[in-house]
């Protein structure tokens, strides 16, 4: 018997309820008829289809009595580590989700058609940089690649939900108290002017936007994971110390510039995440890691270089495919992806990339978060943007976007 033809795209979709899985079944061949979606009733099923022939995404039911969905997920992830895995979920149970750790995105039951599509269009989006940028042969090596944290998903969803109270959204903040501390501790910091104390989660969730909001419970959650990393070449707490000093600096220059707030948000949501690139780098491959680190170190140079000789792709890219997967705004994740060569946005003005680009060799230059030489300016970009008169005057900022 003559093999199937391979469509563009394969989906595959499991759900022991037959009724739910028709209609998911429908919404996806309406997104794009050129798809092959296939639906299974069982976890034993799709494996056998998954070993058969991989497909391009899965989308799983959570609560299954035969296997969860994040069990079958991992299992996915082993034997098809290029398809896109996502979680279907009834509910919200942050706890279920904690042990979840083998999905890119999260969606929760019932949803419709434009919020689906949306969903996996940007997953897509991730899977293309990943083969425009050379990251194919990395991202397929590595032994794990951080989920979409759990509580993320939870608070974003209450975010968007117009329903939801502050009080809904504080209850959630509250369960963590680091979350808790660490959202406090920037609503009451200077970017927000002189004011009264805020002293509560609830205050503090009136006080934030959506995109810092989410900033704070991502960067909470990412350094959770890494925190435990054995490395003697990247000081982990000097490293993330770093990434916050740069999302200040970053948002500040954004409305120095009078962006809008919400792209200052969105680039003080960059500034948190430009450095965890390299932070999966360690976690995979620390021996690699290392020996690319003591190269820089002998050189004298910076280390980007090194990683790219020895990875074949940037630190950089690396964190975009990640940040896209995980379905973060389009801006953050070109900003990250061009950090450290601004001149390849292609907005051609003053951006998020560029922001950020300023904002972390300033703060590099000001309290240096490892021991390697740092990259000369880009005084060329910076002209070509307009905005290489303002550099004296970003440089006079301090760690918290204050002027010094």
């Amino acid at each position: 018997m003559m093999a199937a033809v391979r469509m563009s795209t394969l989906v595959y979709v499991v759900d022991d309820q037959p009724e739910v899985l028709e209609s998911v079944l429908l919404l996806l061949e309406n997104i794009d008829p050129a798809w092959r979606v296939e639906g299974f009733t069982s976890a034993a099923a799709v494996l056998a289809a998954v070993k058969a022939q991989p497909p391009d995404l899965v989308l799983s039911d959570h609560h299954m009595p035969e296997m969860p969905g994040g069990t079958l997920l991992e299992e996915v992830r082993v034997a098809a580590p290029k398809a896109v895995r996502i979680i279907m979920s009834g509910y919200v149970d942050v706890n279920a989700l904690s042990a979840v750790v083998s999905a890119h995105q999260y969606i929760a039951k019932p949803f419709d058609l434009l919020q689906i599509k949306d969903l996996i269009e940007r997953t897509f989006a991730a899977r293309r940089r990943m083969e425009e940028q050379g990251l194919q042969e990395l991202v397929t090596a590595l032994r794990s690649l951080p989920s979409l944290p759990h509580i993320y998903y939870s608070v974003l969803k209450e975010l968007r939900d117009e329903r939801s109270s502050a009080d809904a959204i504080a209850q959630l903040v509250a369960q963590d108290a680091g979350l808790s501390s660490k959202l406090l501790q920037v609503a009451n910091s200077s970017l927000f002017g002189p004011g009264s104390l805020v002293s509560s989660p609830f205050d503090a969730v009136m006080c934030l936007g959506t995109e810092m909001i989410t900033a704070v419970v991502l960067s909470q959650e990412l350094f959770r994971r890494y925190e435990e990393i054995p490395s003697q070449e990247i000081d982990l707490p000097r490293l993330w110390n770093h990434c916050w000093q740069v999302a200040h600096l970053a948002q500040r220059i954004c409305l120095e510039r009078e962006l809008p707030q919400a792209k200052a948000d969105e680039a003080f949501l960059a500034g948190i995440l430009h450095e965890v690139g390299k932070l999966i780098l360690i976690d995979n491959f620390p021996e690699q890691f290392k020996a690319a680190c003591q190269a820089a170190l002998q050189a004298r140079a910076p280390l980007t270089p090194f990683l790219l000789e020895t990875f074949h792709a940037a630190p950089a890219h690396l964190a975009a495919y990640l940040l896209e997967l995980w379905g973060l705004p389009g801006s953050v994740v070109q900003a990250v992806a061009c950090q450290e060569h601004p001149e390849n946005d292609s907005s051609g003005e003053f951006s998020l990339a560029t922001a950020l680009y300023v904002a972390d060799q300033v703060a590099t230059r000001k309290s240096p978060p490892d021991s390697f030489a740092i990259a000369d300016w880009n005084a060329e970009c910076l002209q070509a943007v307009g905005c290489e008169p303002d550099l004296t005057a970003w440089q006079r900022l301090d760690a918290t976007g204050r002027a010094g």
